[in-house]
C-alpha cells in the first residue's frame, strides 16, 4: 500500500512537471528537451548559479558532457551563461525567467501537495512524519553521495 502511493505521488507531479514543460516551451523545444535535460535544469537551479565546474562535480559529468548539456539548454533558452568579471576563465550559469516558469509548476505542485498533507494531518501526526522524511531524505543523500565520493 505505502509502495502504491508513493507511485501514485510520484505520478501525480510527474504529469504535472510534463504539462508545465508543455505550456511553457513551443512544440520543437519539446522535441528536442529530454528528461535529463530536465534534470539538469533543476539541478542548476538548486546549486544557485554554479560555475560550470561545480555542476559537473555534482552531476558527475566530463567538461564535453557538460557543454553539451549546456549548449542544449542555452539553445532553449532556459539558463543563461555569464563570465565572472573577476576571472574570464569562470562562467557561472543560472536559470532564465523561462527555466523558472518551469521549474516554478514544479514548486506549485510541491507546495499543493504541502498542504493537503498539512490538512489530512494532525500537528502531532505532521511532526512524525517531517521526522520520517528527514531520516529518508538523509538516506537517500548517503545513497547519491556516498562519504569518500
Amino acid at each position: 500500500m505505502l509502495q502504491e502511493n508513493i507511485s501514485i505521488i510520484a505520478n501525480y507531479l510527474w504529469k504535472k512537471s510534463i504539462q508545465q514543460i508543455n505550456n511553457t516551451l513551443t512544440e520543437m523545444e519539446v522535441d528536442h528537451f529530454n528528461m535529463n535535460d530536465y534534470y539538469y535544469l533543476t539541478v542548476i537551479y538548486q546549486l544557485e548559479k554554479p560555475k560550470l565546474g561545480q555542476l559537473a562535480e555534482e552531476l558527475q559529468l566530463t567538461k564535453p558532457a557538460i557543454s553539451a548539456l549546456v549548449k542544449r539548454l542555452l539553445k532553449n533558452d532556459l539558463i543563461e551563461k555569464t563570465q565572472s568579471t573577476e576571472d574570464k576563465r569562470i562562467f557561472y550559469l543560472n536559470v532564465t525567467e523561462k527555466g523558472l516558469n518551469i521549474i516554478q509548476g514544479d514548486l506549485d505542485s510541491y507546495e499543493k501537495l504541502s498542504k493537503l498533507i498539512i490538512e489530512a494531518t494532525s500537528k502531532d501526526e505532521l511532526l512524525q512524519l517531517n521526522q520520517l522524511l528527514d531520516e529518508v531524505v538523509k538516506h537517500l543523500q548517503m545513497e547519491s553521495f556516498p562519504k569518500g565520493n
